[in-house]
């Protein structure tokens, strides 16, 4: 049987070939010998295709790599879906997972973490061989550092700020390991803080309160002057090359904690006001030419903590813009509002929320935290988002000290890998910026662009409804079914029940063209596999009318009709 199937890379550039691995197990006690059908898709179209004979003795277990044929592409996602047929050709046993193709990693950024870095961590893979399984081809080193303002420490093993022992060279094999796997390593940095002995000797390189005493962080950091005046900025900036220079990181993770957000400068007897989001992108800027001298595709993204500010550092030189969602942004229309205005504003940039999930550490129901897991999944995806959840240990991110991360059970780690794959299989829908959001002017109230028979629906994710997104261009519609339904509130970082199962959902779409094709698509179904529905096209008072039935409805499913 097929024990597992995943990329041998998080991510592959467009012409590099494709390398599947397929892991079989015969518990038989005798041979067997079975043919294994590959088939490759985009959306619903398939791109590859073979059958593989492939023999087992009783009792063995193989790993087999699929060669498959790469492609030039700016971004594609891809779905491999793989039979095992018996000697009498029927089905034994099924698998898929997926794969994207890009011409540069920042088209898609998959935002992962690690933060155990002790000598006892050496040799161990497993947690970058995790991030691989579920696609996450950027990688955030929390707190690897020695210092906050001494980043690379002069000896091998070291205790940091925090009381942690720490092992550089762990951080190095780290590094190279997510190289090995296509990986992009970001070291965390923060952009302000010092430990207080280093700012008690530098008092004109700090940031002060109205009140004349200096800024402090839970009573370990002291805040500093990030203004390009400030020694402290071309101070940090040289920590962030000595990280780039002497453990090959791939650029920046630029932290910030949200607060302060105006201070006081103090040098040469002056005080100046200083309104930090008016220099953030100044910081950033610099801190990409200088890095960039040292290492050549050098990556920065910033914390923009709480939403703030956002507009003011969008078009700077960082490669994705990454928000950290706090109250008041606490119900799932605020998700929605967060990366609307974030694409707006960005340019075209990824969007990454790092939303953490505390009913992974607080509910005493599994089950609550892992619907209200999967449902923040997909509520992000499907609006064109990332988020940063996944990462060291097979564990979540429920607050933000990553270093108390919570692990998870063997079914969320499983349902999180299905829903993953999905995000990368269907890429093409979930993240085409060609595809324009119109799920608040063309459906519900007067307006019948999009009609929904019989079901309890809101196009902005109101509790107990189906959450109802929909996305379209000249040549194609899509709407994401979200069930929020078994849930009378809409906090998204709270638990969540296990949505009501629905059925035969009737879907009305004026058209404006022929329709080429009709397909639905779930992670909760079919393996994620894409299937044809049948519809029928009427004549209504507004012109010619697509209609159609959902046959069952989940948690997620993505509907997408294709227009000639």
């Amino acid at each position: 049987m097929i024990k597992d199937i995943y990329p041998l890379k998080a991510q592959y550039r467009s012409g590099e070939p494709i390398s599947v691995a397929l892991e079989l197990e015969n518990s038989g006690p005798s041979a067997a010998v079975w043919r294994a059908a590959i088939n490759v898709s985009r959306l619903e179209r398939l791109t590859q295709q073979r059958v593989e004979e492939v023999t087992l003795e009783g009792g063995e277990s193989r790993t087999i790599t699929l060669m498959l044929q790469g492609c030039e592409a700016e971004f594609d996602g891809f779905g491999v879906d793989v039979d095992l047929l018996g000697s009498e050709g029927g089905v034994l046993h099924s698998a898929s997972t997926s794969f994207d193709v890009v011409s540069d990693w920042r088209r898609s950024t998959r935002y992962g973490f690690l933060s155990d870095f002790n000598a006892r961590e050496s040799g161990d893979e497993e947690d970058v061989k995790w991030l691989n399984k579920l696609h996450l081809n950027v990688v955030q080193f929390y707190d690897w550092m020695y210092k906050h303002d001494d980043l690379v420490a002069d000896k091998n093993e070291y205790t940091d700020l925090m009381g942690r022992e720490l092992s550089l060279d762990v951080v190095k094999e780290k590094v190279d390991l997510c190289h090995r796997y296509g990986m992009k390593a970001m070291a965390y940095g923060a952009i302000y803080a010092a430990s207080k002995p280093f700012a008690e000797l530098r008092p004109d390189w700090v940031l002060y309160q109205s009140d004349g005493k200096p800024y402090d962080f839970i009573d370990i950091f002291t805040i500093m002057d990030i203004t390009e005046e400030s020694p402290w900025h071309r101070h940090i900036i040289g920590e962030y090359k000595r990280a780039v220079e002497l453990v090959d990181f791939d650029g920046i993770h630029m932290d910030t904690y949200g607060f302060p957000k105006t201070g006081n400068s103090i040098r040469d007897g002056q005080t100046k006001t200083v309104r930090l989001d008016e220099h953030f992108a100044k910081l950033i800027d610099n801190t990409k030419a200088e890095l960039s001298r040292s290492k050549d595709d050098i990556g920065l993204i910033f914390n923009n903590v709480g939403n703030w500010p956002v507009a003011p550092v969008a078009s700077a030189e960082q490669d994705a813009l990454y928000i950290e969602v706090w109250k008041p942004y606490e119900r799932y229309h605020h998700i929605r509002q967060v990366l609307q205005w974030a694409q707006h504003t960005g340019g075209g940039k990824p969007v990454i929320l790092a939303a953490y999930l505390k009913p992974f550490r607080t509910e005493t129901d599994p089950e609550r935290a892992r619907f209200a897991g999967l449902l923040l999944t997909a509520a992000i995806a499907a609006h064109g988002g990332y988020h940063l959840l996944a990462g060291e240990n097979s564990a979540v991110l429920t607050q933000a000290y990553y270093a108390d991360y919570t692990t998870v059970g063997e079914q969320f780690r499983s349902e999180l890998r299905r829903y993953y794959d999905f995000n990368i299989r269907y890429a093409n829908l979930l993240y085409a910026e060609e595809l324009k959001d119109v799920s608040m002017t063309h459906a519900d109230g007067d307006n019948l662009e999009y009609v929904f028979d019989g079901l309890a629906y809101s196009t902005y994710g109101e509790a107990g409804k189906v959450w109802t997104v929909i996305r379209e261009s000249e040549s194609r519609k899509t709407i994401s079914f979200i069930n929020l339904t078994g849930n009378d509130e809409d906090y998204w970082n709270e638990g969540k029940n296990r949505p009501e199962r629905l059925t035969d959902i009737k879907v009305r779409i004026l058209l404006e063209s022929e329709v080429a094709g009709v397909f639905l698509a779930s992670p909760d179904d079919n393996l994620g596999r894409a299937r044809p529905l049948p519809y029928v096209v009427t004549n209504s008072l507004r012109g010619l009318t697509l209609e159609l039935m959902l046959p069952a409805l989940e948690v997620w499913s993505v509907l997408w009709i294709d227009l000639k």
